[in-house]
């Protein structure tokens, strides 16, 4: 059984890359009884979706202050 940190690593990891079988299974197992890192990995989830939508948003507020 994963430890939180070794779940927070793995949800982080998993961002940047395909998580392993054992490793993607590992973390459904703890997240099935952990709601902590269940809330956390929906969050670092939604953050990973809005961040390209966030600086977009800041790229065009730079350009428009530069007008």
């Amino acid at each position: 059984m994963l430890t939180c940190k070794q779940a927070t690593q793995l949800m982080s990891a998993s961002q940047d890359r395909s998580l392993t079988r054992k490793e993607h299974w590992s973390l459904k197992m703890h997240e099935m009884l952990c709601k902590g890192c269940r809330n956390c990995h929906q969050q670092l989830n939604l953050l990973h979706q809005l961040g390209p939508e966030w600086q977009k948003r800041l790229q065009g507020d730079e350009e428009k202050g530069a007008s």
